[in-house]
């Protein structure tokens, strides 16, 4: 299908509504149907949707359900969102890059200034979940990154910095057509063209804050309030932890899975082409919601032990004895030290080695490769001629969650599980390694060898002690890049450059004074000609003053005018 081009962007959006310039009834006066047209109307949509769906954007991309069902949910009245044309230039941007095996890379930015200062070198803009709940909710609280905060906190940020990237963009286009041609040409010439400040905004969107309404209601509000992109997390809403804290739950995949179709058929219903990612934090995580999808029972642990007694009875007990929740907690951690926890088939295999027969193991493992619990037990009965005692209830937290072993091999599994439905795949790690991520990039491009990969390179880790040469860091987001990591982050660079930027003016203001403030700020400002140097005309003076003066006359109202003490840089 020939898409239309906006700006050498590729925008399938815009055929959505094409039947409405190809038709010559009720339809080319009024966009939506008349009650004589409603079929035609309802069969032209089903139509754009199959072609849009078609198209070179969604290549690889599953949905768990019919072009049919969209249009029945979509209403009539034909709407727009910017967020989609931004979702169109970021998808290009990705895919080309991707297939050059470059990286694209952000710092996280906390406000509008930031946002702006980023815009010449970084081609996209990431909004942080952990730094919105430390610096702006709109409850105006401050906490760590659980994840509850109102869900309506990282939208608002996106719509903070969506609307400063339009001034911007409008206030760069005013200076760039105020210029002559030969002052064009020449900027040009030196490197120096008009900024673009509409870079793709990608946003964190936690777990989805809550069911599948709640996940669709989140993906509607990131779409209107301009962001291109979301990522969500396979933790529990309500049990959410950074992604480098202990004490991580993880849902079900299948779970995961829904709220991923949800967040694309709210997209469709949308007409919007914004791009899903996926992460999953259970490279870490020790802990699952539920057992109820057997995609996960391979990982879950459980005891051999017929005479274990259950945590939960252990720590109950205590409880009604009195113990104060520091006893509570190291009797907990003596029992976990105390009792070998295993997943079934580490079970079935110490059961044929303590028979003297470890090769019925491998017969055990090929039948049973991707069975639930229920049929791994059936087949092990078979193949030992006897029951393999096991039991993963009576580890279970206090809270009802199962412990489950992680690493590598459930983070591949989950993300290959997420695949169909997402455009990005992020795996959270332990640690910065090229190595480890390798690792984890073959075992999905195996399978899906054109999915798009991400990478956290996480204030949390601390890079010096890693052993990284001067040479290994410097390389590091492009040695990624050429295993797919097209998308790389450093989440939270905003938030510490700023702490790091006031921490040391405020030290050298107290000795030093206003001597501080040059040195630090306008010296630097004007060393790399940093725009803010002259904060008034950044924030927009001359943009408005030519406003005004296409409505009234005079310069002596003129915000920019001789008196500006602007004038003096």
């Amino acid at each position: 299908m020939s898409l239309k081009k906006v700006n050498g962007i590729s925008n399938s959006v815009g055929v959505m509504f094409n039947h409405m310039k190809r038709k010559k009834h009720t339809l080319s006066t009024f966009p939506y149907p008349t009650k004589n047209d409603e079929q035609e109307y309802y069969d032209s949509q089903v139509n754009d949707i199959e072609r849009w769906w078609n198209s070179e954007r969604f290549k690889g991309i599953e949905r768990l359900y019919t072009a049919h069902e969209v249009v029945k949910h979509k209403g009539t009245l034909p709407i727009s969102y910017p967020s989609s044309v931004q979702a169109e230039k970021l998808y290009s941007l990705l895919r080309k890059r991707f297939d050059e095996k470059k990286p694209v890379h952000s710092l996280g930015s906390i406000d509008p200034v930031q946002a702006s200062q980023t815009a010449l070198n970084q081609e996209v803009l990431y909004v942080s979940g952990w730094a919105c709940s430390s610096v702006l909710t709109t409850t105006n609280e401050v906490s760590p990154d659980f994840g509850d905060y109102p869900y309506d906190t990282v939208p608002n940020q996106v719509d903070r910095l969506f609307r400063a990237q339009l001034f911007h963009d409008k206030k760069s286009w005013h200076e760039w057509l105020s210029l002559t041609e030969e002052e064009r040409a020449k900027r040009r010439s030196e490197g120096h063209g008009r900024v673009d400040y509409l870079r793709p905004i990608i946003s964190d969107a936690d777990t989805g804050h809550g069911g599948t309404g709640s996940v669709m209601k989140l993906a509607k509000l990131f779409a209107e309030r301009g962001s291109a992109a979301i990522h969500i997390e396979d933790q529990l809403h309500g049990g959410k932890r950074c992604g480098h804290l202990a004490g991580k739950v993880i849902v079900p995949t299948s779970t995961h899975v829904s709220r991923l179709v949800a967040t694309r058929l709210q997209w469709d219903i949308m007409n919007c082409s914004n791009l899903v990612i996926a992460r999953t934090d259970s490279e870490s995580a020790t802990l699952l919601s539920s057992s109820i999808d057997p995609a996960d029972h391979e990982f879950i642990l459980g005891t051999t032990n017929e005479n274990m007694r259950p945590l939960v009875e252990v720590l109950s007990d205590a409880k009604e004895q009195g113990s104060s929740s520091n006893e509570l907690l190291k009797l907990e951690k003596d029992w976990l030290e105390n009792n070998d926890l295993f997943t079934f088939d580490e079970a079935v295999k110490n059961s044929c080695n303590s028979l003297g027969k470890p090769d019925l193991f491998e017969s055990y493992k090929s039948r049973s490769r991707g069975k639930s619990n229920h049929a791994a037990r059936k087949i092990a009965k078979e193949v030992l001629g006897q029951d393999v005692f096991f039991d993963w209830d009576s580890p279970r937290t206090t809270e009802g969650y199962y412990m489950v072993k992680n690493g590598i091999d459930v983070a591949v599994k989950r993300a290959l599980a997420f695949a169909p439905y997402a455009d990005l795949l992020w795996v959270e790690t332990k640690s910065p390694n090229v190595e480890y991520a390798r690792d984890f990039a073959a075992r999905i491009h195996e399978k899906f060898p054109d999915k798009m990969l991400v990478y956290n390179l996480s204030p949390s880790f601390n890079w010096s002690a890693h052993g990284f040469t001067e040479e290994d860091l410097q390389n590091f987001i492009w040695d990624l890049a050429r295993h797919g990591f097209v998308l790389q982050l450093i989440s939270l660079a905003g938030l510490h450059q700023n702490a790091v930027g006031m921490w040391e003016l405020s030290q050298n203001f107290k000795e030093k004074g206003m001597k501080a403030y040059v040195d630090l700020v306008q010296k630097k400002e004007k060393e790399l000609s940093c725009d803010v140097l002259t904060h008034q005309k950044w924030s927009g003076a001359n943009y408005a003053d030519s406003l005004f003066g296409i409505i009234q006359t005079g310069s002596q109202t003129s915000s920019t005018g001789a008196d500006s003490t602007e004038h003096s840089f």
